[in-house]
């Protein structure tokens, strides 16, 4: 039987590494991604297995469109039945092959795009996916959206909606920014479960009414909270983004965060940050 496209489990990210090399504790999460990514194309089962921790969990995508988090795949956790699993699907006599054409990394977190080609199908199969890598390996694995005929058509307004934010956010365009979201966005907040993706909704921001009063409030202060965009890529209507923020009332202070937007009809109806990185830089250098 054809390996089914779970093998998008193991995907990519943007550094080569030989599959036979073992990859030492140090080694980022992408170089361990894309070393995931090597083994399952070269089907190198030991190469694949030593990328996960023993109590590794993958999950499949959700069924609830307002979260990130599908069920886990009883059949893969554990390394005994994770080796058993993959033998199966490596031992098939034709395998799809796997590529990653979008990466954004921050902390443990690895965010990917992933085209799998399967030659038993007539097309390619796309799908976003998150990566939590710590100490050289694989914890988590969760795919959370595919695309679909019915979602394949929003990446680019979803993309168009994600910049809007940043420069309705960066000249402190109240009404502008809020006209961006649905009456009902859910604003999540970042999980203090390294196992859970952003589950928790905000605290500060509940409903419509709490969200105008912040943002508001927030942009009273003038254009001062500044946004980049480092990195972005859609998959159906889901954006992934990668921001640095500065504010000039912390000029000592530079923030990085990974975040993915449910985004449909030009309006965001979830937002969930992924992961968060506080640097501190001199005087100088935030002046710059």
């Amino acid at each position: 039987m054809p390996r089914r496209p779970l093998l998008t489990l193991a995907l990519a990210a943007a550094t080569l590494l030989p599959c036979s090399i073992a990859l030492a504790a140090t080694a980022t999460p992408a170089a361990v991604v894309q070393a995931d990514y090597d083994a399952l194309n070269a089907n190198d089962l030991d190469a694949f297995m030593a990328l996960y921790a023993p109590r590794a969990q993958i999950f499949g995508l959700p069924k609830d469109p307002r979260s990130l988090v599908g069920a886990r795949h009883e059949q893969m956790y554990g390394h005994d039945k994770l080796r058993a699993h993959f033998a199966k699907a490596m031992a098939a006599p034709v395998t799809p092959k796997i590529e990653q054409t979008e990466s954004i990394a921050l902390g443990e977190l690895v965010v990917g795009r992933v085209r799998i080609v399967d030659p038993t199908r007539t097309e390619p199969t796309v799908m976003m996916v998150v990566y939590r890598v710590s100490d050289g390996l694989i914890h988590d694995l969760w795919h959370v959206v595919k695309e679909t005929d019915d979602n394949r058509g929003h990446s680019a307004a979803a993309l168009a909606t994600m910049h809007a934010l940043v420069e309705t956010n960066n000249r402190a365009d109240a009404d502008g920014f809020l006209a961006l979201f649905a009456p009902d966005s859910r604003h999540n907040r970042l999980s203090e479960d390294p196992d859970r993706l952003a589950w928790e909704q905000s605290k500060n921001i509940v409903d419509a009414a709490s969200r105008d009063r912040v943002y508001r409030e927030l942009y009273a202060k003038g254009t001062g909270l500044q946004v980049q965009t480092l990195a972005s890529f859609a998959v159906g209507d889901l954006v992934a983004m990668h921001e640095r923020i500065t504010d000039t009332a912390k000029p000592g202070e530079v923030k990085e965060l990974v975040s993915i937007l449910r985004v449909r009809d030009g309006r965001v109806l979830d937002l969930w940050p992924l992961q968060r990185r506080i640097d501190t830089v001199s005087t100088a250098q935030a002046a710059r």
